[in-house]
């Protein structure tokens, strides 16, 4: 027989993990926003309540749900210094969501942030660069295109 403790532990128990499912907990992703020092990391860290879309080595089409932290998307070599043409359409619902270049030399470029549609030239140094995509508890969609000449090599990380 059930007795009223065991199910107020049960109904307890419940609430802890739907409420941890759901995000409430804090894991601290969401501070790396702010952190130039976390963004230009090798190593990402993030999560996603979910995502669907795609990335190819030129295009992303994502839509999200809870995503927090920093995630690279394209790794961009140069053969020499030249320019990365990059067109965006950005809307976020929830929370703070940016994109960014991080330079050879781990500098962070902000490429757009918030909600908007837009277009920029990116001068790339000579070397490895990364395409970063990070949030802070937010929901949204991302639309971006990179356009570069035959001196830059764009990989899609996804692929790898």
């Amino acid at each position: 027989m059930i007795t009223i403790k065991r199910l107020a532990a049960v109904g307890a128990l419940s609430a802890i993990l739907l409420i941890s499912g759901c995000g409430f907990i804090n894991d601290g992703k969401d501070k790396m926003y702010e952190s130039d020092t976390d963004i230009v990391q090798e190593g990402d860290s993030f999560s996603y309540i979910s995502r669907t879309g795609s990335t190819t080595t030129r295009i992303a089409d994502l839509e999200f749900k809870g995503f927090s932290g920093t995630e690279t998307i394209w790794i961009v070599d140069a053969d020499k210094q030249t320019d990365l043409r990059i067109d965006y359409s950005l809307i976020v619902n929830k929370g703070e969501f940016k994109a960014v270049l991080v330079t050879p030399d781990g500098q962070v470029m902000k490429i757009a942030e918030g909600t908007g549609d837009g277009a920029g030239v990116k001068t790339l140094e000579k070397g490895r660069s990364r395409i970063k995509f990070v949030g802070a508890r937010t929901a949204g969609k991302v639309e971006m295109h990179l356009q570069a000449g035959k001196a830059v090599k764009i990989t899609n990380v996804a692929d790898e």
